[in-house]
């Protein structure tokens, strides 16, 4: 006689099939996060030597070794890409990996060169570090496709003149004041008395030997990399506006990154530009002492009647681009 044999209920069945598959899902191995394959691009920007090159020499570094090698940055200072329209567009096209610059040729951030947009430094990162930024930053990504991924705060913008020292904005009559291509400076300095005259940074030296420019505006430290004492005589300190730079990223480079990778990048960015910040920030005295040594005359003019003349440029610039009330927000930032 054989062994009976149970009929085995459907249910049962269900059962079975059911536990053979979790047991083939707990004994297959777990996949692994995607590993970061090999990166190498080149980084630019128009700074001269100095303080600011070596901040940026430093994130190059660290984002080698934090990324175990696996991220390789070559970095070009002093022009070598190009001026910041063309690292620009060098990041948009892919041809340039990342750069930090002013002058994005987006009106988004054009305006953060806003006469007296920001209170002092820390007003500025508070603001670049904050939601106001971030929406910033979706914004110029819909609109150009490149990522902006952080920000470097400069000490702020002083005044340097050939001929003549700035001691009131009356003194700026008759005065071609060299502007970057940016609309909200060029109205400031409409505003301020003189004729803005729009030089790209790597001309500008001969423009000012050759009398095409009678001054600039920009940082003490961009002055003193560059050497622009030589010829430029006169300094006034008035802090009329901050010069702020964006960390752009080539959208297509930044997701061949892994998240972890990514991570590493935008931390090591902040990490690295706070520091050298407040490097700037505290060099600035002593640069100003290394400027006089070389001739140059210092004023420390009061900046209210600076501040009164250019009070009103925002408003044909801010409601527009960033949209109503955020000029507003940026002001009531504590």
């Amino acid at each position: 006689m054989g062994i009976p044999i149970t009929p085995v209920r459907p249910g049962f069945r269900l059962f079975c099939t059911l536990a053979v598959g979790m047991l083939a899902v707990l004994a297959a191995p777990i996949a692994p996060a995607a590993e970061q394959q090999p990166l190498r691009f080149r980084m630019g920007t128009v700074q001269a030597e100095g303080t600011y090159t070596d901040g940026q020499r430093k994130f190059v570094k660290l984002v080698g070794e934090r990324t175990g090698g696996k991220v390789q940055i070559e970095h070009f200072c002093c022009n070598q890409l190009g001026g910041e329209r063309q690292l620009a567009d060098g990041v948009k096209l892919g041809t340039i990996g990342m750069a930090p610059v002013g002058a994005t040729g987006s009106p988004i951030y054009d305006l953060l060169f806003t006469p007296f947009l920001f209170r002092d430094r820390a007003h500025a990162l508070k603001v670049l570090n904050g939601p106001i930024a971030e929406k910033w930053a979706d914004d110029f990504y819909k609109q150009t496709g490149i990522r902006v991924i952080g920000h470097f705060v400069q000490t702020p913008r002083q005044f340097e003149t050939v001929s003549r020292p700035i001691r009131t904005p009356a003194d700026f009559k008759g005065m071609k004041l060299r502007a970057p291509e940016i609309p909200v400076v060029v109205a400031g300095v409409k505003a301020l008395g003189a004729s803005p005259v729009v030089i790209a940074f790597p001309e500008l030296y001969t423009a000012l030997q050759q009398g095409t420019a009678d001054g600039w505006e920009a940082p003490v430290a961009n002055m003193f990399d560059s050497k622009f004492y030589e010829i430029a005589k006169y300094l006034s300190v008035v802090n009329w506006t901050f010069n702020c730079n964006e960390l752009l990223v080539n959208d297509e480079l930044w997701q061949k990154m892994t998240p972890e990778t990514q991570k590493i990048v935008t931390d090591t960015w902040k990490e690295v530009a706070t520091e050298t910040s407040n490097r700037i920030a505290e060099e600035e005295k002593t640069t100003i002492e290394e400027m006089k040594k070389h001739g140059v005359q210092v004023l420390y003019p009061d900046p209210a009647p600076f501040r009164e003349a250019t009070k009103n440029v925002w408003k044909d610039f801010a409601p527009k681009i960033w949209g109503p009330g955020v000029y507003e927000k940026v002001q009531a930032t504590q």
